[in-house]
């Protein structure tokens, strides 16, 4: 029974919606938080607590099915109706292969380390924290029944050894030194990268234990390390490995010291903080011609603005798994001119696949989106994705594998309406190194076409919003990566008259006021007389 309504269409749907609703609103408003009330009345939550079965097996099996069924399915084999939605897929509770634990590679987790998952959630996966849903209880009723999913737990004759954090060794220039010497003795480059975006030569064909393609971590953004983003987390990670995946353990090549020396340098690869989004990117006056070298020494100055994004899911055709998680963005401007320089990662540098290629990929691309005009008041703006019918958007593009730029014009995603210009006004260069694009877009303030092309001044708030494809995971057209409109700003030369003109009036009253009183003391000498 529960196999055919699984199978129905429309509730394939639900944990979309679900996740969707989540996303927008967070947790709080759909379901209350467990608290304790000592003297206050039963909540709605405890009193679905006291419905619960008191077999903590049968209670944990009906919270399974009620939150976890649509993702693992109805046999915990990773396989509910909403997990070809998500990369990685969900974990597969029967083969017993978890990756977060502080058990060697191989080795069950403790049911600690499946508590902390439950509860922190897995960062950059479809997996949400729950801390804030299920009480303590809930969570180890639930951890009970999907341990019953597998017989391994059964075989386990005794607790596995537990992988314990040594003598902290604080993090230090020395250190970092001594741990990136590790990374490379360690091969760790060949999947990580030489500067652990991902990208190392063998990232392209790993695989997981289903035979899934998996991809290494880009070790320079900890805030979406799934087992955690602090120094003792990849200790702890390093000496345990990944189980399911071509992560192995180092425990056998590394002692205390050495392992804290590795995570120290992974660590620092990451800002000491995880970046704040932006909401303004505010240009920077410059005398000179703006440089269309990346690495020119005007871009190393200015403050950046960091901007998260998300895959393109309100139309067909959706992109639920995207690469590009984020954009860094800085802006310069002159007498003439405005400049962007652009920063993504990207795990490999992509390229359009031949006919009849077994795999489908595309090249790389990204587009800054502008309103093609500003509507009275600055507020009504075109939707953020691609524009509508009534108000279009001008697109400034440029597409890695044949260093292309280009503009088009357009009036929707879902409508297919994106048209190329005959000419293009923006030119720049960009390039790709180590996993990462950088890249610089500019153009005049003015063109011929005021129709199409947005036309800037100083002293005005531009909305923009970027996008970015990843050809390798076959993006292209609709499915992408996306921001929301946010707004540059072009700060107008201050007049420096209001400075002047105050001095000058004051001694010019001043100098009357002598004037008038010298011809009153003489007038009034006269009349002495």
């Amino acid at each position: 029974m529960l196999n055919s309504l699984l199978n129905k269409s429309w509730l394939k749907a639900l944990p979309l919606l679900f996740l969707a609703v989540v996303l927008l609103f967070g947790w709080t408003p759909l379901v209350a938080a467990d608290e304790e009330h000592d003297d206050a009345a039963p909540t709605a939550e405890t009193a679905e607590e006291n419905a619960l079965p008191t077999d903590d097996l049968a209670a944990g099996k009906m919270i399974y099915e009620k939150l976890c069924i649509s993702c693992h399915g109805i046999e915990g084999d990773g396989d509910g109706p909403a997990a070809v939605r998500f990369q990685p897929k969900p974990r597969s509770f029967k083969k017993a292969k978890y990756k977060y634990r502080t058990t060697p590679k191989g080795k069950l987790p403790t049911d600690e380390d499946l508590f902390r998952a439950i509860t922190l959630g897995l960062p950059g996966t479809g997996m949400p924290d729950w801390a804030d849903v299920l009480s303590e209880k809930k969570i180890r009723q639930v951890i009970k029944y999907i341990k019953s999913f597998s017989d391994e737990w059964e075989k386990q004759e005794s607790s596995p050894h537990v992988v314990t954090v040594g003598t902290v060794v604080p993090t230090s220039p020395e250190s970092v030194e001594r741990g990136k010497k590790q990374f490379t003795a360690l091969g760790c480059q060949l999947c990580h990268g030489t500067e652990g975006r991902g990208d190392g030569p063998t990232a392209s064909a790993l695989k997981n234990h289903r035979g899934d393609p998996v991809y290494p971590r880009n070790l320079n953004k900890n805030w979406l390390f799934r087992g955690g983003g602090k120094a003792e987390d990849i200790y702890v990670r390093v000496n345990t490995g990944l189980s399911g995946t071509p992560m192995p353990e180092f425990s056998g090549a590394l002692d205390n010291e050495k392992s804290w020396d590795l995570a120290n340098y992974v660590r620092s690869l990451s800002p000491e903080k995880t970046p704040e989004r932006g909401s303004l990117i505010k240009a920077r006056s410059i005398e000179e011609t703006i440089p269309v070298d990346p690495d020119d020494p005007i871009w190393q100055e200015g403050e950046p603005t960091w901007f998260p994004m998300m895959g393109q899911i309100s139309f067909e055709k959706r992109l639920f798994t995207p690469s590009v998680t984020d954009i860094t963005v800085k802006s310069v401007f002159n007498e003439k001119e405005i400049g962007f320089l652009l920063i993504w990662d990207d795990r490999s540098k992509s390229k359009t696949s031949k006919p009849g290629a077994k795999k489908i990929s595309f090249t790389d691309q990204v587009a800054i989106q502008f309103p093609e005009k500003l509507q009275p008041g600055g507020v009504k703006k075109p939707y953020f994705i691609m524009g509508d019918e009534k108000l279009g958007v001008n697109l400034w593009n440029w597409t890695s594998e044949d260093n292309r730029f280009f503009e088009t014009n357009a009036y929707g995603v879902w409508n297919n309406s994106e048209v190329e210009q005959s000419g293009s006004d923006i030119s720049g260069k960009g390039y790709y190194k180590n996993g990462q694009y950088r890249l610089v877009i500019k153009r005049s303030f003015q063109t011929s076409d005021s129709e199409k092309d947005i036309q800037f001044e100083k002293g005005i708030f531009y909305p923009v919003a970027f996008f970015a494809m990843d050809g390798t995971n076959g993006e292209k057209g609709s499915q992408r990566s996306i921001t929301p409109w946010y707004f540059v700003f072009m700060e107008p030369e201050e007049d420096k008259s209001v400075y002047y003109y105050p001095p000058i009036v004051i001694a010019l009253v001043f100098g009357l006021e002598f004037i008038l009183v010298k011809i009153l003391k003489k007038n009034h000498k006269k009349e002495n007389v």
